[in-house]
C-alpha cells in the first residue's frame, strides 16, 4: 500500500512538472506574439480616436480623395528604399566602429 502512495506521490509529481514546462512554453510563444498583437492594439486606438473626432476624420478622408495621400505614399516607400540600402550599412558601420 506504501509504494502505491510513492507511486501516485512520484506521477502527482511528474505532471506538476510537466505543466510547468508546459506553461513555460506557452509564455514563450506568447511573448513571441504579443508584438504584433500590440500592433493590432495600436490601430484600434487609432480606429477609435477617429471614431470619436469626426472633424480630423473629414479631414483624413479628403487627403484619401485629394489624391495627396498617393503623392505621400509614394514618398514615403523612397524612404523605406532609402533605409533598406543604408541600414546593412550601418549595422556594419556600428560592428566596426564600436566607438561611434
Amino acid at each position: 500500500m506504501n509504494k502505491r502512495f510513492e507511486e501516485i506521490a512520484r506521477r502527482k509529481q511528474a505532471l506538476i512538472d510537466q505543466a510547468a514546462r508546459e506553461r513555460a512554453a506557452i509564455a514563450d510563444v506568447y511573448s513571441k506574439l504579443r508584438s504584433p498583437l500590440d500592433f493590432s492594439g495600436t490601430l484600434a486606438g487609432i480606429g477609435r480616436s477617429l471614431k470619436s473626432r469626426p472633424l480630423l476624420t473629414a479631414g483624413v478622408s479628403s487627403l484619401l480623395v485629394s489624391g495627396v495621400a498617393g503623392r505621400l505614399a509614394r514618398g514615403a516607400s523612397q524612404v523605406f528604399k532609402i533605409t533598406r540600402v543604408a541600414l546593412p550599412v550601418w549595422v556594419w558601420w556600428r560592428k566596426h566602429n564600436p566607438a561611434s
